[in-house]
């Protein structure tokens, strides 16, 4: 996108970078084209096929895959038990939503601040903020750079605490050798098209908790669970309010085949941000992304 602008009578052209942008192929526009002419456009078996897909790349056992990635956040939440009276650890450094969802639910978010090189949050400060209230902690996995989840797991165990990661910048990183997703009680992932993928909007939680799991996928379609496992569409039971975060198939159709260009989107990052590195490397103003052993940086900005 360019801009034109006037200097010293010469007009001279801008080009100006987008935030982000989403990338988009003839092949994406044809999975969603074949779903839109099948006979099922919503709750069908692009959804399951998504979710097996994500979870699958992240090493997860289960995915749940829903309308945006706040909505995944409000569920996650949920399913942890959050409500009135409690009190959720998380960064100050990061998108409303994260939040946001805590608040929706009548509890509090506690901020603990973060470290000076990576700006995720920092455990230690974690600990200070720690109350007979606390019921959870959110880290934010900044700008593509995993949080210290080994660290924040070790606190959460020794005072039984749940781990919901906001990991909405970093799906296809690393920690540690595992990949994000694999890794939390409960792990959050956005495709705005800002994101490494996109559905347009769209988000999912993967978890390894079998119960969490169940519930996740109640409380997405209004708390309702089939009566007595029959399969008449009629006959159902609703055991807790809950809420309409579906996603649809021709969504869940765009997301598998940008999931197929993963390694690709996040190696182009890498050399985008490699390119800025050398390009500020003799620049005192600017302080470049942290690298560290161990961590593979998927840098969402």
């Amino acid at each position: 996108m360019e801009k034109p602008s006037v200097v010293g009578g010469t007009t001279v052209r801008n080009t100006v970078l987008p935030y982000g942008h989403q990338f988009i192929d003839e092949e994406d526009i044809k999975a969603v084209i074949d779903v839109l002419r099948s006979d099922y456009i919503t709750r069908g078996h692009k959804v399951d096929e998504f979710e097996n897909k994500l979870a699958d790349t992240c090493g997860a056992k289960y995915a749940v895959a829903v309308s945006s990635g706040t909505a995944a956040l409000q569920l996650a939440c949920a399913v942890a038990g959050i409500s009135s009276g409690d009190e959720v650890i998380t960064t100050p450094l990061t998108f409303a939503a994260t939040a946001g969802t805590v608040i929706h639910l009548g509890a509090k978010p506690v901020f603990a601040d973060i470290q000076e090189d990576t700006l995720n949050i920092d455990p230690v400060e974690i600990r200070k903020k720690i109350s007979p209230q606390t019921k959870a902690i959110l880290p934010v996995d900044f700008a593509g750079f995993p949080a210290e989840l080994s660290k924040i797991k070790r606190i959460a165990r020794e005072n039984n605490l749940i781990v919901i990661e906001d990991a909405c910048h970093t799906l296809g990183a690393e920690y540690n050798g595992e990949r994000i997703g694999s890794i939390s009680d409960m792990t959050v992932f956005s495709f705005h098209p800002v994101k490494h993928i996109t559905t347009g909007e769209g988000g999912m939680i993967l978890t390894n908790n079998r119960t969490f799991y169940e519930e996740l996928k109640c409380l997405r379609h209004h708390g309702i669970i089939k009566k007595n496992n029959t399969e008449e569409s009629w006959s159902y039971d609703i055991t807790r309010p809950g809420y309409n975060f579906h996603i649809t198939d021709f969504q869940c159709a765009l997301g598998l085949s940008q999931l197929n260009k993963l390694d690709n989107f996040t190696r182009r990052r890498n050399e985008i941000a490699a390119r800025y590195d050398i390009a500020f490397s003799d620049m005192r103003e600017i302080i470049i992304p942290t690298r560290k052993e161990g961590i593979k940086h998927v840098f969402h900005l």
